[in-house]
């Protein structure tokens, strides 16, 4: 029998079922241990603001985010409530459509689109509300004022990834996209196993049924180096550069499947990737 495409959602119960899916798009799903800070290779992956490689909830279990986008048009982005506005990319397993999505226990948005053919969806994140402030103007007494409303984002675009040659993992800004080097490695971020550079760029072998259209693949020296909870995450180069979404493993194998950071552009070409603040 052919192997199966397996995707890595961390699910809230030992015992959960099979995420439930149409009968074309049958994966099996690893289940997670239910506590919300269980599993984080690093505290700050629960923290404000959000990035790739953050822990989100979802409503079967956990899942990483893979990248954080805006809008490209000025249109949408005329006031200071819409340039604060925020899109999160997960992998499309995560969650149906217009389900609520968590981020240290709170409720931060819905999944608002989803893709037809590939792993990834979108979920829009409201900014928080600051302190109103008073802008007076004028010469005269008493001056004239105004309440100014302002408000922050709770994403940006940045990445849980190292800054060679130090090992250690912070947010880092993100330097563009691109796609693999053919000679070189790569690395995921997913919030469960942390950053992992020894992917190889590869194809996947014979036989193996993808779940969905418009995956690459790569391969590590460990079978398994994933695991649930990383599903969503980034894909991302050493030299921090987007490479895609992570989708899943193939189970008892050395690759990794995920959705190319150029196919997310070309299917959300109303958006780019966030600022870093």
């Amino acid at each position: 029998m052919p192997a199966r495409h397996h995707t890595i959602q961390r699910k809230r119960s030992i015992g959960a079922a099979l995420l439930a899916l149409p009968a074309t798009l049958v994966l099996t799903c690893m289940a997670g241990t239910p506590a919300y800070a269980n599993g984080l290779s690093n505290p700050d992956r629960g923290n404000f603001p959000i990035i790739a490689g953050s822990e989100v909830g979802v409503p079967n279990g956990y899942c990483s985010v893979g990248a954080v986008l805006v809008p490209s048009s000025i249109f949408q982005r005329i006031t200071p409530y819409q340039r604060a506005v925020r899109y999160l990319v997960l992998a499309k397993h995560c969650a149906p459509l217009n389900s609520p999505i968590y981020f240290a226990q709170q409720d931060i948005g819905d999944v608002v689109w989803q893709s037809a053919a590939s792993d990834i969806e979108l979920v829009r994140v409201s900014p928080s509300r600051d302190n109103m402030t008073l802008h007076c103007a004028g010469h005269s007494t008493p001056a004239t004022c105004s309440p100014i409303q302002t408000f922050t984002p709770r994403a940006n675009g940045q990445v849980f990834m190292t800054a060679p040659p130090s090992p250690i993992v912070g947010r880092r800004a993100i330097a563009g996209t691109g796609i693999p080097s053919a000679t070189g490695t790569f690395c995921t971020s997913g919030h469960v196993t942390g950053v992992i550079c020894d992917f190889q760029p590869t194809s996947l072998p014979v036989g193996v049924l993808r779940a969905y259209e418009h995956l690459a693949a790569g391969q590590s020296a460990a079978v398994g180096a994933l695991r649930p909870g990383d599903s969503g995450g980034p894909v991302v180069s050493k030299d921090r550069r987007l490479l895609g979404i992570i989708s899943g493993d193939v189970p008892n194998t050395h690759f990794l499947v995920y959705t190319p950071m150029a196919q997310v552009l070309h299917e959300l070409s109303s958006y780019k990737l966030a600022p870093a603040n």
